[in-house]
């Protein structure tokens, strides 16, 4: 029985003895708390024990590139199978005046048997100035077997995390070279791993060969440069992000931006509505009339990311920040590849397409001509809405067009083929009588009738 055992039997009986001096109903009560913390320090010093030294061990540094081998490490006893001479155990410092190459491998490891199998057949030629030490965390009689059944001669390493603490890795296989002077030469890959490296060393020149440094800290399961799980993002080239909205930032888009010095095009949009989003692919979008925007969406979800503000129904749930960096391209290649986006994003196809609807029709009257601007500045009150006489000044029927698109039961064409300015007025639409209107716009030249046209729409569908 070790001295930490006995400690604890001492204590017990002081306890017990304590606890013999009170009345019974409180040693009823304390008896069986003592009994649990008795129980729980049996448990913990079985474990301690069991651990051996190990458990007892502090934490050690890793070692690097040019660090020597500490003492405690060429010491410690090494844990063999497949020893030539049949032994257990090996330590390092045995090898002396070698050139010593551990290698990190495991069974289930593809690429790690090739290599394996070349340096059971260098250490052969090169027994006299080479050591190879491989490395496995596989159990003992899975890793003996496969040694076995490949006739490999090397004693391999089992059961042992020293290693792996001092040379810590994320990726298999691992090679640490130590050189005869017992400095660490070079951390590498299997790439270095041939005999004219092998000779270089033992031969006490330079090795010229890329390090392997794994990072340690980077998790698969979570997204590439977030909190720093492969980097700050520094190293990005070209990517295609969406994101929840960004706190205090406004709505903002950009147009294609073309960097000729890093070769790049980006275009993005900051806190936007999905609708926006599409703009930025479809820029006819940006002054297409809402009424000929059409939603054959079925799922509730993605259909609520189209309702505008005035419904009382946005969020910001239905906000998003969008970025595109490509090789440098042309606009238009940069917003097909926007387009693409999006339909993988939403789940959503889009296309334009005419439709034979009834309209209203702008035609040109011979009386026109009484209407073309005088000239001055460019102005218009179409949107204020409590002012019911409105006008525009030096402006093209576009202007006009866009805004009975916007407000009269259906759309509106635009046969006019006139391509100037004018200058009009006229009373506020009324949806329930546009008789003022019509009859306003007819005396300035403008003809405002119902007919039937094709006209193109803008569909977004599920697929």
């Amino acid at each position: 029985m070790n001295l930490t055992k006995i400690n604890i039997y001492k204590i017990i009986g002081l306890l017990d003895h304590f606890l013999s001096n009170l009345n019974s109903r409180v040693y009823s009560q304390l008896s069986v708390t003592v009994f649990i913390l008795c129980f729980s320090l049996f448990s913990y010093v079985e474990a301690w024990s069991q651990q051996g030294a190990s458990a007892l061990r502090p934490r050690v540094p890793a070692l690097k590139v040019g660090d020597a081998l500490p003492d405690d490490l060429k010491n410690i006893p090494l844990t063999v199978i497949n020893h030539p001479e049949g032994k257990q155990t090996i330590k390092l410092v045995d090898y002396k005046n070698k050139l010593i190459i551990i290698d990190f491998w495991a069974t289930w490891c593809l690429g790690c048997i090739p290599p394996l199998q070349k340096l059971d057949t260098i250490q052969k030629e090169l027994a006299d100035d080479l050591v190879i030490i491989p490395v496995t965390n596989d159990n003992r009689q899975k890793a003996d077997e496969f040694i076995k059944g490949r006739r490999w001669k090397l004693p391999t390493v089992v059961n042992n995390s020293i290693l792996q603490e001092y040379f810590p890795h994320k990726y298999i296989p691992h090679y640490v070279w130590v050189n005869h002077e017992g400095r660490i030469e070079a951390i590498t890959g299997a790439e270095a791993v041939n005999r004219a490296n092998i000779k270089a060393v033992i031969e006490g020149r330079n090795l010229d060969v890329p390090n392997k440094n794994d990072l340690l800290s980077f998790d698969f399961k979570k997204p590439l440069f977030i909190d720093g799980n492969g980097g700050d993002g520094n190293s990005i080239k070209y990517r295609s992000l969406f994101s929840e909205p960004i706190p205090g930032l406004f709505q903002t888009t950009s147009n294609v931006i073309s960097d000729t010095i890093n070769n790049t095009s980006r275009i993005y949009a900051i806190n936007c509505r999905a609708m926006m989003l599409y703009s930025l692919a479809y820029q006819k979008l940006q002054s297409f009339p809402s009424g000929r925007i059409v939603y054959e969406i079925k799922d509730s979800a993605k259909r609520a990311l189209f309702l505008s503000s005035k419904d009382g129904q946005s969020s910001k749930n239905h906000l998003f920040t969008y970025e595109l960096i490509t090789p440098l391209n042309s606009s238009e290649k940069v917003m097909e590849r926007v387009a693409d986006d999006l339909e993988h994003f939403f789940g959503l196809r889009t296309r334009f397409e005419k439709r034979l609807v009834d309209c209203y029709v702008l035609k040109g009257l011979p009386t026109l001509k009484n209407t073309f601007s005088k000239g001055g500045e460019r102005k218009h009150n179409l949107f204020f809405d409590q002012i019911v006489e409105k006008f525009i000044q030096n402006q093209t029927v576009d202007v006009l067009y866009g805004y009975l698109n916007e407000l009269l039961p259906l759309s509106v064409v635009d046969e006019t083929d006139y391509r100037g300015t004018l200058d009009l007025k006229f009373p506020q639409p009324d949806r329930h009588n546009l008789k003022p209107l019509q009859e306003a716009l007819r005396i300035q030249g403008i003809s405002l009738e119902r007919g039937k046209r094709e006209v193109e729409f803008f569909v977004i569908s599920d697929h």
